[in-house]
């Protein structure tokens, strides 16, 4: 969340009120870090399977600890039945998605940038780092991500600070009219 990618799929769409894609934007966020994100943490620590006290005895012998995936896997194997198969096809779809839309945010991006005759270079160059990140070494690549993800971030939220005034502005007057009978929410959705 916070990255400003999500828009270029959102500004793809075909909604008529920009207003309804951007609470469609807010619901993704939402849906995403507070539900999916807490049910996991909740999981996590409620499972027995993170103990803090073991974890900061690890860190001062400098053994390496149990987290991620694998952390989260065994937290859920330990109260849902199959809870291990369950995380691993999350994180199949997961893994498969972010493939898929990140690849649509970089074509998008480099066809802006450079043109339609880019896109081809890209798509290589992409392929080729998928391979570079499934055989790379897990924490220099997390660490890449992470690096890239933070410059992404930085002028999306100047930005979006910069225009906070005229989202605000754009939703009120949406939902003044929606109040009103001159507009539906329901019509959006039933296109």
């Amino acid at each position: 969340a916070g990255l400003g990618s999500s828009v270029m799929v959102h500004s793809s769409s075909d909604v008529r009120e920009p207003a309804v894609q951007g609470m469609w934007g807010i619901f993704e966020v939402f849906a995403d870090t507070l539900i999916v994100c807490t049910v996991t943490a909740l999981t996590i620590l409620t499972s027995g399977v993170y103990d803090m006290q073991t974890y900061l005895a690890n860190i001062t012998n400098g053994v390496e600890n149990v987290s991620g995936v694998a952390l989260t896997s065994a937290a859920f194997r330990s109260v849902i039945p199959s809870g291990g198969a369950f995380v691993a096809v999350c994180i199949l779809l997961f893994a498969f998605a972010t493939l898929i839309g990140w690849s649509y945010y970089g074509e998008r991006a480099v066809e802006y940038l450079f043109g339609l005759g880019a896109v081809f270079p890209y798509k290589i160059v992409y392929i080729l780092m998928i391979l570079f990140g499934c055989t790379g070494e897990l924490n220099l690549v997390w660490s890449i991500a992470d690096t890239l993800n933070g410059f992404m971030a930085v002028p999306n939220l100047i930005a979006v600070t910069l225009l906070s005034g005229q989202v605000v502005q754009l939703t009120k007057d949406y939902l003044t009219r929606v109040n009103a009978g001159e507009e539906t929410i329901e019509g959006e959705f039933l296109k």
